[in-house]
């Protein structure tokens, strides 16, 4: 009995100083992910309105600054790297009316200037100095488009957000001005799927 209980741990000596070698190799695998294209829009704050405010009369030539803060948010989820042209034109010169009965600040000139706020990438912020179209009878013509905001070729992926309370808005002393009445106009917002050349 003693020589087979000797036996066995000379066994289980043997096993537990045994080393086990395992063969291990290095193999390779690969990950994937692909996109869809998303959508180039354009978004305008609740606040749309691009004002001046209330101002006295004045025979003088005078220059108003924007009292308001619209902002404009350009949102390029492509995936093309094409670039984008934001442009903005005047319908009408102000004027009191929608018809060409209303009174009109004549030779008044409308000056649309960007702002960046934030931009995921490179974008160019620009001003225009518009001219308004025209309306009669009802019918309303815009006037030239002027670029206020841009992306080159390879720029403006993203979301690109852009204020515009720095415009303004120059009226000669000559102009006739309406007590109490406001002045309105109309301005279209383009986004273009292109820079501006």
């Amino acid at each position: 009995m003693k020589k087979m209980v000797l036996g066995l741990m000379v066994v289980a000596g043997l096993l537990g100083t045994s080393t086990v070698v395992a063969n291990a190799a290095d193999t390779n695998s690969t990950g994937d992910v692909t996109f869809s294209s998303g959508a180039l829009s354009l978004s305008v704050t609740d606040d749309k309105k691009l004002s001046f405010g209330s101002n006295t009369i004045s025979a003088a030539d005078t220059t108003l600054n924007a009292s308001t803060t619209p902002t404009v948010e350009v949102s390029d989820l492509r995936g093309t790297n094409d670039g984008w042209s934001l442009t903005v034109a005047q319908g009408q010169q102000f004027n009191t009316a929608t018809d060409a009965s209303g009174s009109a600040l004549t030779n008044a000139a409308l000056t649309v200037a960007s702002t960046k706020v934030s931009s995921d990438s490179t974008v160019n912020t620009g001003n225009a100095t518009l001219t308004p179209g025209t309306t009669t009878s009802g019918t309303t013509t815009n006037g030239a488009a002027g670029t206020v905001a841009s992306a080159s070729e390879g720029e403006g992926n993203g979301i690109s957000t852009f204020t515009f309370g720095s415009s303004t808005l120059a009226v000669p002393g000559a102009t006739t001005k309406l007590a109490n009445i406001a002045y309105t106009t109309t301005l279209t917002w383009n986004l273009g799927a292109t820079p501006s050349n």
